[in-house]
């Protein structure tokens, strides 16, 4: 089950990737007489960062019986307006039991004790090949872009330490050169220490709202 999951996730993101790319604007052709000539259509970015501090808050919800809810911090580094690090992204989880878990315990059963991730911290490549600009009630421009992000880290768990890759896509919002917000979704693979004799592997989801500052 949590092998065609993980499928169907890399799948969607293969999907988002390819719908980038095609989509993405090259030149515009206008004819003139005899003569064409090309125009580019898109503009320069306004908002421009090298150092980029944020802070955010998300859920770690695929557990049936204690979900996650997180605070996190990290620093990016911006090469070009494309390109960036995620140098360090660290994630504290604090657990909520659900009510399948109070229901149980009304029946003096317990749940298999799975594991539940306690922090993890992660490091990125991030790619943002979309960026845009609108009409705010035709009063005002808003400016935003669109990132994919992977790479990997490590996570401590209640009974375990685990190495792990992850997959992401955001969506972020500028309201000034110094602050943005942003939208999150990552997918996390835990690979325990037995992966190459069994598909020891636990994959959470993160979904997450955060602000930045950038400099």
């Amino acid at each position: 089950m949590r092998t065609e999951r993980a499928a169907l996730v890399v799948g969607v993101f293969a999907l988002v990737l390819a719908g980038v790319v095609c989509s993405a604007p090259a030149t515009a052709r206008a004819q003139e007489g005899n003569k064409s000539y090309s125009t580019l259509v898109v503009q320069n970015r306004k908002y421009n960062s090298t150092h980029e501090f944020g802070l955010g808050f998300g859920v770690l919800p695929l557990d049936a019986f204690t979900k996650g809810l997180t605070v996190s911090g990290g620093y990016t580094l911006h090469f070009t307006d494309n390109v960036a690090w995620e140098v360090a992204q660290f994630f504290y989880s604090f657990h909520v039991d659900t009510d399948l878990k109070k229901e149980l315990a009304a029946f003096d059963l317990r749940p298999t004790p799975f594991e539940v991730v306690n922090y993890y911290l992660t490091s990125n490549f991030v790619w943002s090949p979309l960026y845009w600009k609108g009409a705010w009630l035709n009063r005002s421009l808003a400016h935003g872009e669109f990132f994919l992000l992977a790479g990997g880290g490590y996570g401590w768990f209640t009974r375990s330490k685990r190495p792990a890759a992850d997959l992401g896509l955001g969506f972020r919002f500028y309201t000034s050169d110094l602050i943005s917000f942003r939208l999150d979704a990552r997918y996390l693979w835990f690979f325990g220490d037995n992966i190459l004799k069994s598909f020891d592997v636990k994959d959470e989801i993160w979904i997450g709202l955060g602000s930045a500052i950038s400099l």
